[in-house]
Order: structure tokens, then sequence, then C-alpha cells
């Protein structure tokens, strides 16, 4: 340890990072110079959408990892262990946003059907036509999917152009940028604010009042913020890589 020291070496936790392929990489830099210069500019509004998955537990949060204790032998049981069903429970989450504002989500649970290209064209698509509507009637936004199955499914791209969405097309959607896309971000801050304190739910209907409770007191000047920064981030992968904005 003294010799690393000397050395002047300090020990950094490795960052956690998207698995790339060589074709994907090859495609990255003029993938995301076509979508900056034909689709994205700078007076343009970008919408993007997409889903996620919360447990009752949140056991994948920090916050509810462990607990406080001045005598662990004396620490109740079911604090001190934590009981986790084979199949939790999850509730599924699926909206859309911009720097203008945040749709109203969709909302399923274990129970019913994963997001496939009906229940996307069906459930969460009028909504984003919706929002599209509220907050962009001007047409000056363009709709960024990510690149899930159904999202450029052939009756999701028939439905899109039947309704005139403007939408990144599949040829120049760079692949696997999660930090280059802010709803990534977002999903993280508002499990944050699901969570806070160690909370948990103990049926589905708890948990999907508290993920309306705090959408409705999201601050949108976060969205705006994380918003401005994706052209940055573009360019940025354009001539450094991905690995450039982890």
């Amino acid at each position: 340890m003294r010799n690393i020291k000397k050395l002047g070496l300090k020990y950094y936790k490795r960052q956690k990072a998207p698995k790339y392929n060589q074709k994907q990489l090859d495609q990255m830099a003029w993938r995301c110079r076509k979508l900056r210069r034909n689709f994205i500019d700078s007076k343009k509004f970008i919408v993007m959408d997409d889903e996620k998955y919360f447990t009752l537990s949140g056991d994948n949060m920090p916050g509810n990892a462990g607990f406080y204790s001045s005598n662990t032998a004396n620490t109740p049981w079911n604090v001190k262990f934590k009981s986790k069903q084979k199949f939790e429970p999850k509730v599924l989450v699926w909206l859309a946003l911009s720097s203008k504002g945040i749709s109203v989500p969709y909302i399923g649970t274990t129970h019913g059907p994963a997001i496939d290209s009906n229940l996307y064209v069906q459930k969460c698509l009028p909504k984003l036509l919706a929002f599209i509507r509220r907050y962009h009637a001007d047409n000056n936004y363009i709709f960024w999917p990510d690149l899930a199955s159904s999202h450029y499914a052939k009756t999701t791209i028939t439905w899109l152009n039947q309704q005139n969405i403007h939408f990144v097309p599949k040829q120049v959607n760079p692949p696997n940028l999660p930090k280059a896309r802010p709803i990534e971000d977002f999903w993280s801050i508002l499990a944050d604010k699901v969570y806070h304190g160690g909370w948990l739910a103990t049926t589905e209907q708890q948990l999907i009042n508290r993920i309306k409770q705090q959408l409705k007191k999201f601050d949108l000047k976060i969205v705006q913020t994380m918003m401005l920064e994706v052209r940055k981030k573009l360019r940025k992968i354009e001539q450094q890589g991905p690995f450039s904005i982890l």
C-alpha cells in the first residue's frame, strides 16, 4: 500500500458501462452525427419515451439495503433480514417526456402483459399523441425512441405515420446509448423519490399511488436541465466515443 502511494496511484472504482460490440461502435459516431445534424437541431424539442419496472420493496435501492442499530443481537429479525419472494410483484410504468412536461403514464402490473408492439400501440402511443398535441402542437419536435423491438415494429411505424408523428428513423438511431438519453436518469431520480427513506409498499395499488404522487411533484426544471445536455453528449460521442459521457 505504501509503495502504491509513493507511485502516486489512487484506487478508483470501476464505473458500470454498457457492453458494446464492434458493429455498434462502428455505427456510433456517424449515427450520432446524423441524428444531431438532421433531426435534433438546437431549436427543436426532443420527446422521449421509456418504461421501467418498480418492485414493492425497492430492494435495489441503496436506502433500502441496510438498517441502523446499536446492537444487532437485539435487532428484530424482520429488520435484520429481508425476505424476498422468488417472483416479487412489480409495477410497470411507461411515460413520455420533453423539456415542456411529462405525459400521463401507462401503469401495468406483473400480472398484466409486457410491453410488446400491440400493447405499445394500444396503451402507450395514444398517451404519447395526447402529450404531443398538448405541448408540441406547433410540430417543432422530434420523437426519439430507443431501439426496443416494440418501438420499431411494423404496427408501430404504421401508427406513427398515420398520426403524422415526427420520429427518428431506425437507420440513424444510435444503439445502446442510455447515458445520452435523459429519460434514463429521470427513472433513477423518480425511483429515489418513490423509495426515499426506506419506503416500501405492501400492495401493488399502494406502489401505484406512490408513483403517481411522486410524478405529480417532479420538478420540471430537472428534466429541462437534462434535456439541454443531449446535443452536447451526442457531439462528444461523435468525437470521443460512447465511454466519454459516462
